[in-house]
């Protein structure tokens, strides 16, 4: 019994690790990414760092746009630099922790680095915030209610209405997912006894 569960505890750990070298490729494709979302009339796509030229054919990656008051881009650069991190911190600790020695209260340390994983990872998406995607009072109507409205509503308040979902958001998701995937399966799988432990 004590054998099976050792070999399932191991393959649990392959998994996991698996798991996070894929949300990492992920993150990467992310961040060389142009088209976390596209313009719905130009075609242009706006990556984390990087843009489209010429209506969305030609992907600019000689330098990254500039982020000049534009907090939530700014926000979504950190979250994503901040996810990698913790996904690279999680899967190193498991491991560690898989092949060389059992450390104290391990599991904890690392499902708290997966939450952080996938949570900072979703933060990525405020960009969508951003306002060429949309600003609730320009989306107001002409009519009365419309232009009573917009002089109570504050300006930046996003909607997101002109942006579509592209291609490196997709990519995120999926990053988001096996962060989420690897820390269940943490949870629930047994924890083998460590590969080059006496």
């Amino acid at each position: 019994m004590v054998c099976c569960c050792n070999t399932i505890g191991n393959v649990f750990r392959f998994v996991i690790i698996g798991g996070c070298v894929f949300a990492l490729v992920m993150q990467w494709r992310v961040l060389e990414s142009c088209s976390l979302f596209n313009y719905r009339d130009s075609g242009e796509s706006f990556g984390i760092w990087y843009q489209t030229s010429n209506a969305g054919l030609d992907c600019i990656k000689d330098e990254a746009y500039a982020t000049e008051d534009r907090t939530l881009v700014a926000a979504s650069r950190s979250s994503m630099v901040l996810s990698m991190v913790f996904g690279i911190g999680a899967g190193l600790l498991v491991m560690i922790e898989w092949i060389f020695c059992e450390i104290c209260c391990a599991g904890c340390i690392q499902n708290l680095a997966f939450v952080a994983a996938w949570g900072c990872g979703l933060g990525v998406y405020a960009i969508y915030g951003t306002e060429e995607c949309g600003n609730l009072r320009e989306e107001l109507g002409d009519d009365y209610i419309g232009q009573a409205g917009s002089g109570v509503i504050p300006d930046g308040i996003p909607t997101g209405s002109n942006c579509e979902w592209g291609r490196g958001a997709t990519f995120n998701l999926l990053a988001c997912i096996a962060y989420f995937g690897c820390g269940v399966l943490l949870c629930f799988a047994p924890k083998p006894k460590a590969l080059l432990k006496d």
